[in-house]
């Protein structure tokens, strides 16, 4: 069987049709969830790229071996996804943002690539395109710090690095013949990722005045939120911008829903439609607007950035299934395992949805986790280090960030979120904590953290919390106990 795995940077599940957005024009998702299986409720284990990456690699959760920052990329040593799928008899490529893989051990997984960034600076994939108003993370901003940037001309669309991407994978689709061996294609593309700009046909295609955003201010919000809007200067804007920031976003995930079409098409027109099972889903999402806010921080966990999409379209599987039980976005690595009988020698927790694939409902009774941020004992891990020299420049679109961690680090503190099929726990170690109950209150609007009424709650949450701490704290290496 042949693989595809799409895998935008920074989409949030609810700015997809076929998670329930009443706006969105997403046609190629909601394909794939009709003609396969929609995971509802399917949760990343860390709202940053490299963290997030890190774990869909090992089945580890971020804290295991200290993967919570953004330099600290898999090793020789560490178990690896796609070794497992390689050793297995697959050509493995993979077209976009490396962001997990090491130097050391990115040409001894992949086989074909676009050339790969190793965290050293912005590659041309982190960049998203090539045009002047693509020039990415070291980008400059006009104005202020919105990330809101002017549309990029219709005609620079085939040389947008995202669209490069995909025309490599349908290059891959169409050259496949019998004899060869079978395909893993690793689509981690660039583009909803901020700043918010694309080509004039997406950027424009939604109206900002017909969307909402979340309200902001949120008595019992941590403080971290307001000091993103002070150091990003958003405190004073309009909400008309916050929409028109929607609107882009929007947009950008309709022009990442187009190149998901193309791979659909190529398959279809090859005839591997038959024989190739396509992943998509996302290392984490963005606020884009919400609660007066834009793109991501390390310790926030607001369904905005946690809640990503999973849909898995397999052959022979089921049809517009949809299982509304939680999963983890590193599930898909003993999934895919156990559908080609591979076997995994490592210890992990993530779970296999092979049987949700065919059709089975959920576990109702999973907790999924996810977390982030940094401890003051850890100067080295924060962002505005000088590792980040290139954007701690003013003007560049993520000194706010930066800023913000060197002079208010306690904002950034280490946090671990848990969801359960009703409630959202945060714990942070700064104490800015949070519940929600997410059946009445999916939104997150109102902190019940302090309420009177849910302290018996608080405190069972809190210690399954630790439980789980307990459990994963670490893992022993399986070589000479068995």
């Amino acid at each position: 069987m042949h693989y595809v795995f799409f895998y935008p940077d920074e989409m949030r599940a609810k700015s997809l049709g076929c998670y329930g957005n009443p706006y969105a024009i997403t046609p190629n998702f909601d394909r794939l969830a009709e003609e396969g299986v929609l995971f509802e409720n399917n949760y990343t284990q860390h709202p940053v790229c490299v963290a997030s990456r890190c774990a869909l690699m090992t089945g580890w959760y971020p804290h295991v071996a200290g993967f919570r920052t953004l330099r600290n990329f898999m090793q020789p040593h560490h178990p690896n996804f796609l070794k497992y799928i390689k050793e297995a008899g697959y050509q493995v490529h993979l077209y976009g943002k490396n962001h997990v893989f090491s130097e050391e051990i990115f040409y001894d997984v992949i086989d074909k690539s676009t050339p790969p960034d190793f965290g050293h600076g912005p590659s041309k994939a982190a960049q998203g395109g090539n045009s002047k108003a693509a020039q990415g993370s070291v980008k400059f901003v006009g104005d202020d710090y919105t990330m809101l940037f002017d549309a990029m001309p219709d005609e620079v669309l085939e040389d947008i690095n995202d669209t490069q991407c995909a025309n490599l994978a349908v290059e891959a689709i169409r050259d496949w013949k019998e004899g060869d061996k079978p395909l893993f294609i690793f689509l981690p593309t660039f583009f909803p990722h901020a700043p918010y700009s694309i080509t004039e046909e997406f950027h424009n295609m939604y109206n900002p005045d017909n969307l909402p955003v979340l309200p902001w201010d949120l008595r019992g919000k941590p403080e971290f939120q307001n000091l993103i809007r002070h150091y990003r200067e958003l405190g004073d804007k309009d909400e008309a911008i916050f929409r028109k920031i929607h609107a882009v976003y929007l947009g950008m995930c309709s022009y990442s829903d187009m190149l998901l079409g193309r791979i659909l098409d190529a398959l279809d027109e090859t005839g591997l439609v038959g024989n190739t099972t396509v992943i998509a889903s996302s290392d984490h999402g963005d606020w884009a607007g919400d609660y007066g806010l834009v793109e991501k921080w390390p310790n926030g966990f607001d369904d905005d950035l946690t809640k990503v999409p999973l849909i898995i379209r397999a052959p022979g599987g089921a049809k517009g299934h949809r299982v509304s039980e939680l999963t983890e976005t590193f599930d898909i690595l003993p999934t895919v395992c156990d559908l080609e009988g591979i076997e995994i020698r490592h210890d992990h927790f993530a779970r296999s949805l092979k049987n949700q694939i065919y059709g089975a409902a959920g576990d109702p009774d999973r907790v999924v986790y996810c977390e982030g941020g940094y401890d003051t004992r850890e100067p080295h891990c924060f962002e505005g280090t000088e590792k980040f020299a290139m954007f701690m420049v003013e003007g560049s679109i993520y000194y706010p960030k930066m800023i913000q961690q060197q002079k208010s680090p306690e904002s950034v503190s280490r946090g671990v979120m848990m969801r359960d099929s009703r409630y959202k726990l945060n714990v942070r170690s700064n104490g800015e904590n949070e519940l929600y109950d997410m059946e009445q209150d999916p939104d997150e609007l109102t902190n019940l953290y302090e309420a009177p009424a849910y302290q018996d709650l608080v405190a069972k949450l809190q210690k399954q919390v630790l439980t789980w701490m307990v459990h994963t704290s670490d893992v022993v290496p399986w070589e000479g106990h068995k």
